[in-house]
C-alpha cells in the first residue's frame, strides 16, 4: 500500500515503514506529523481519498550536501563564490489511513 502525500507544497510517494525525506519542518525528533493523502493505492487499486490520512514520525533534520554557485559577468571583472546546503526533515512513515 502506498499514497502520494503533499508537504510544503511538494509531492511524495510514501509507503509504510520508509523514511522519506521532505522540506524542513518545525518539528523536533520522536514529534508525529500528519500529511494530506492526495492519492492512494492498494494492489493497483485506487482507494478513496476522501478521510485518508498519512501518519509519520520526525527522525530528524539532516542538510544535503553543499552546492557551489559560481556568477560571473564577462569583460566587467565580477565574479562571486557562494555555497548553499538545503535543510530537510526526515520522516518515517507509520500508518497509511
Amino acid at each position: 500500500m502506498y499514497a502520494i502525500i503533499e508537504a510544503s507544497g511538494k509531492q511524495y510517494k510514501a509507503e509504510e515503514g520508509k523514511i522519506i525525506r521532505v522540506d524542513l519542518l518545525d518539528k523536533k525528533p520522536g514529534d508525529t506529523v500528519e500529511f494530506k493523502s492526495i492519492f492512494t493505492s492498494d494492489k493497483g487499486k485506487k482507494i478513496s481519498t476522501d478521510s485518508a490520512k498519512v501518519t509519520g514520525k520526525v527522525v530528524g533534520n539532516i542538510k544535503d550536501k553543499k552546492i557551489i554557485v559560481f556568477k560571473k559577468r564577462p569583460k566587467k571583472g565580477y565574479k562571486k563564490t557562494i555555497g548553499h546546503r538545503q535543510n530537510y526533515t526526515e520522516v518515517e512513515i507509520v500508518k497509511i489511513g
